[in-house]
């Protein structure tokens, strides 16, 4: 079955840009782990992922909803220190990045890279259309926005979105908006889960597809379909890496136990040399799980 029409407005923005042509969509998987509603189509050129419909993301969705890990942790400090692997691992990747620079984080969450690297920046800020979380922070002392339209234009050096891009209705338009927002020279910074992650494009494990495929994740890049949209929002000196953030336990616990959560359950396989071998090798062969891409504002 190949999809000919344009299914919603992000799915037109990837025909303008030419990702997809007419007709190069076709069904990849029928449900989302938390919807049974949500269809999955895949781009058989690109190879981008996307959801068929985006109907379930309404203008307020992001505002109204109650976070799950806040609602069962009970405590913003915890939620963060959940994450605390990846907020370790980000410091110490952009700390240079951000010091002594104007730094907007959009889509911010619990705020732990606040925490972890608001002191290196002259100005820190932060974008977050939940609720719960923007009142948290806001507690804290953060200046914390609800939409990134809400931000000066030239008042940012460094903006950064750690899984966010794949959330936005309309990554295209808020693109732009970032690059407004930026000075001259600064710099955007995008990390995003990668459609060619190995699980997915080689070893073809449903059990993870059926669970990574989720009603929030609206996109699922590629390095060229990141390259367009940097290209489209007016972007330069692009430079895309793969990353690798779940270890091989992860995957080896895929593969035995259809579940995730490997890293921690079998963490006595867990070797610093081995997962950064393993993570050079899926480089590589472009199937890590994670993208990560930096472009400037001209």
């Amino acid at each position: 079955m190949v999809l000919t029409a344009a299914l919603h407005p992000l799915h037109q923005t990837l025909l303008d840009i030419g990702l997809c042509r007419p007709g190069s969509l076709e069904p990849y998987h029928p449900r989302v782990r938390d919807r049974d509603d949500v269809q999955v189509v895949r781009c058989r050129e690109s190879g981008i992922i996307m959801l068929a419909s985006l109907d379930h993301i309404e203008e307020r969705y992001y505002d109204d909803k109650s976070h799950r890990e806040l609602a069962t942790l009970g405590d913003r400090r915890r939620v963060a220190m959940a994450h605390e692997e990846d907020t370790v691992r980000r410091g110490a990747q952009w700390e240079q990045a951000v010091t002594n620079r104007r730094w907007l984080d959009v889509g911010t969450g619990s705020g732990a890279i606040l925490d972890r690297l608001g002191e290196r920046a002259i100005v820190v800020a932060a974008v977050e259309p939940q609720g719960e979380f923007r009142q948290l922070l806001s507690e804290r002392g953060y200046r914390v926005h609800r939409d990134i339209r809400e931000v000066e234009p030239g008042s940012v050096d460094v903006v950064t979105l750690f899984h966010v891009f794949e959330h936005l209705t309309a990554p295209l338009e808020d693109l732009r908006v970032i690059r407004r927002v930026l000075a001259p020279g600064g710099r955007v910074v995008l990390e995003v889960p990668h459609a060619r992650d190995f699980l997915l494009s080689f070893l073809h494990v449903e059990s993870f597809r059926s669970f990574t495929l989720w009603s929030e994740h609206l996109l699922l890049h590629t390095r060229d379909s990141l390259r367009r949209f940097l290209e489209a929002a007016a972007f330069e000196a692009i430079a895309i890496r793969g990353f690798q953030r779940y270890p091989l336990a992860n995957h080896l616990h895929w593969l035995a136990e259809g579940e995730p959560g490997g890293h921690q359950h079998w963490a006595m396989l867990r070797d610093l040399d081995l997962d950064a071998a393993y993570g050079c090798k899926l480089a590589a062969l472009d199937a890590t799980d994670t993208l990560i891409a930096e472009a400037v504002a001209s």
